[in-house]
């Protein structure tokens, strides 16, 4: 049975279980565990051998992470920087792989700083700047908190001291590197609340350093973004817009905004504050007509339709938004000849035509999910079409 061929997709799944029955097991027994790591990992390779032989390394290892990660996280000595070093010595042994150590690395690098080894921190982290965008913020709070120590043994000197100046050149390499946002975010280090904390605080305080570079303000856009946290990207929002009026990022990211929270009124502004920017393009026309679609607002659509014809909006573009206005509106005769200009346009047997009548078929249910349902893949369909179709980035 175990020498059968099986999908990637069945052995994932075999894995995630035996992934469950391992951290139930590490949770029940993590002092067992710490007292004798090898025998842990002889145990998993043991599992793994019988249960999923002959497992290719790009699985394996990814498993002897997870195992290593979910020792620490029960563990009673995950603050013991030794018994750290210990527990990752061994995990690596037993990877089949390159044995690249630079996951493990960066996490005893947060374990230092949160031991309140700030110093070392920054020296573990320095060669894995490029990584992620939650190293170099780690760093620079290392020299931050040096800096404050530094302050009192020099009386609180006026200027910055040389720490405090190493955390400020920190931040500056944070935009120069420009690396990845929440590249780590599938091991412990993005689970850890304290690490978190530092990277905003030192966005913040590079915000106020550094008041007119926009970078620190588009990273804490992007990483708010990429977990939930509308509450931040509302915060940096507020102060990219008084900083940056006129920056087409910050407008777009803004309107997303407004468009989350259903803001129709707010909508308006951005695209107001958008067309007096930015009077020669498309970009906040097109925003403005995918206001008057989803407010069904007639008026609103025709002005901002007659400022998209004006500035030579592709024609087959205007011929799909106006087939969602007039579907979102109810007004299906109208509709149905919108679609006949459309399959004139692209024939009868498009993908596209195909996926708008099969979705414009739900418009006539009496289940109110589900014409909401349909109505919304519906504007996201044709949406992401015509924002394609007209080089606009996505929102």
């Amino acid at each position: 049975m175990g020498d059968e061929w099986q999908p990637e997709a069945v052995i994932r799944l075999r894995l995630e279980r035996l992934k469950k029955e391992f951290v139930e097991y590490i949770a029940a027994n993590s002092g067992k565990i710490d007292a004798n790591i090898p025998v842990f990992f002889g145990q998993v390779i043991a599992s793994l051998d019988k249960n999923l032989p002959g497992l290719g390394e790009d699985l394996y290892d990814p498993f002897i992470d997870a195992m290593a990660f979910a020792v620490l996280e029960a563990s009673k000595k995950s603050e013991d920087i030794p018994f750290v070093e210990k527990l990752f010595d061994y995990a690596l042994r037993n990877k089949r792989g390159t044995r690249n150590r630079a996951v493990y690395d960066i996490l005893l690098g947060m374990k230092m700083i949160n031991t309140g080894k700030y110093a070392e921190g920054a020296e573990q982290l320095k060669k894995y700047r490029s990584v992620d965008a939650i190293i170099c913020p780690a760093i620079a709070y290392c020299y931050f908190v040096l800096s404050t120590q530094q302050s009192v043994i020099e009386r609180g000197a006026p200027r910055p001291n040389d720490m405090s100046l190493a955390a400020r050149e920190q931040m500056i390499e944070l935009v120069r590197l420009h690396p990845p946002i929440n590249r780590l975010q599938d091991f412990e280090i993005a689970e850890d609340p304290r690490i978190n904390k530092i990277f905003w605080f030192m966005i913040k305080q590079a915000i106020d350093w550094f008041p007119s570079e926009r970078e620190f303000i588009r990273i804490g856009i992007e990483k708010a973004a990429k977990d939930g946290r509308r509450d931040l990207k509302e915060e940096l929002l507020n102060i990219a817009i008084e900083r940056f009026y006129n920056d087409m990022y910050f407008l777009r990211e803004l309107y997303k905004l407004k468009l989350e929270k259903r803001d129709a009124g707010g909508i308006a502004g951005v695209v107001k504050q958008m067309t007096q920017q930015y009077p020669d393009e498309i970009e906040p026309v097109y925003y403005g007509i995918k206001l008057s679609i989803i407010t069904s607002r007639m008026d609103t659509y025709f002005r901002f339709r007659k400022q998209a014809v004006a500035k030579n909006i592709a024609p087959f573009a205007l011929i799909l938004l106006d087939y969602a206005f007039e579907m979102m509106s109810g007004k299906r005769v109208e509709a149905s000849a919108c679609m006949d200009e459309i399959k004139k346009r692209v024939g009868p047997h498009h993908y596209f035509v195909t996926l708008l009548e099969y979705v414009g078929h739900d418009f006539q249910s009496d289940d109110a999910k589900k014409v909401n349902r349909a109505k919304k893949a519906l504007f996201d369909a044709i949406d992401q079409y015509c924002m394609k179709l007209l080089k606009i980035e996505g929102t």
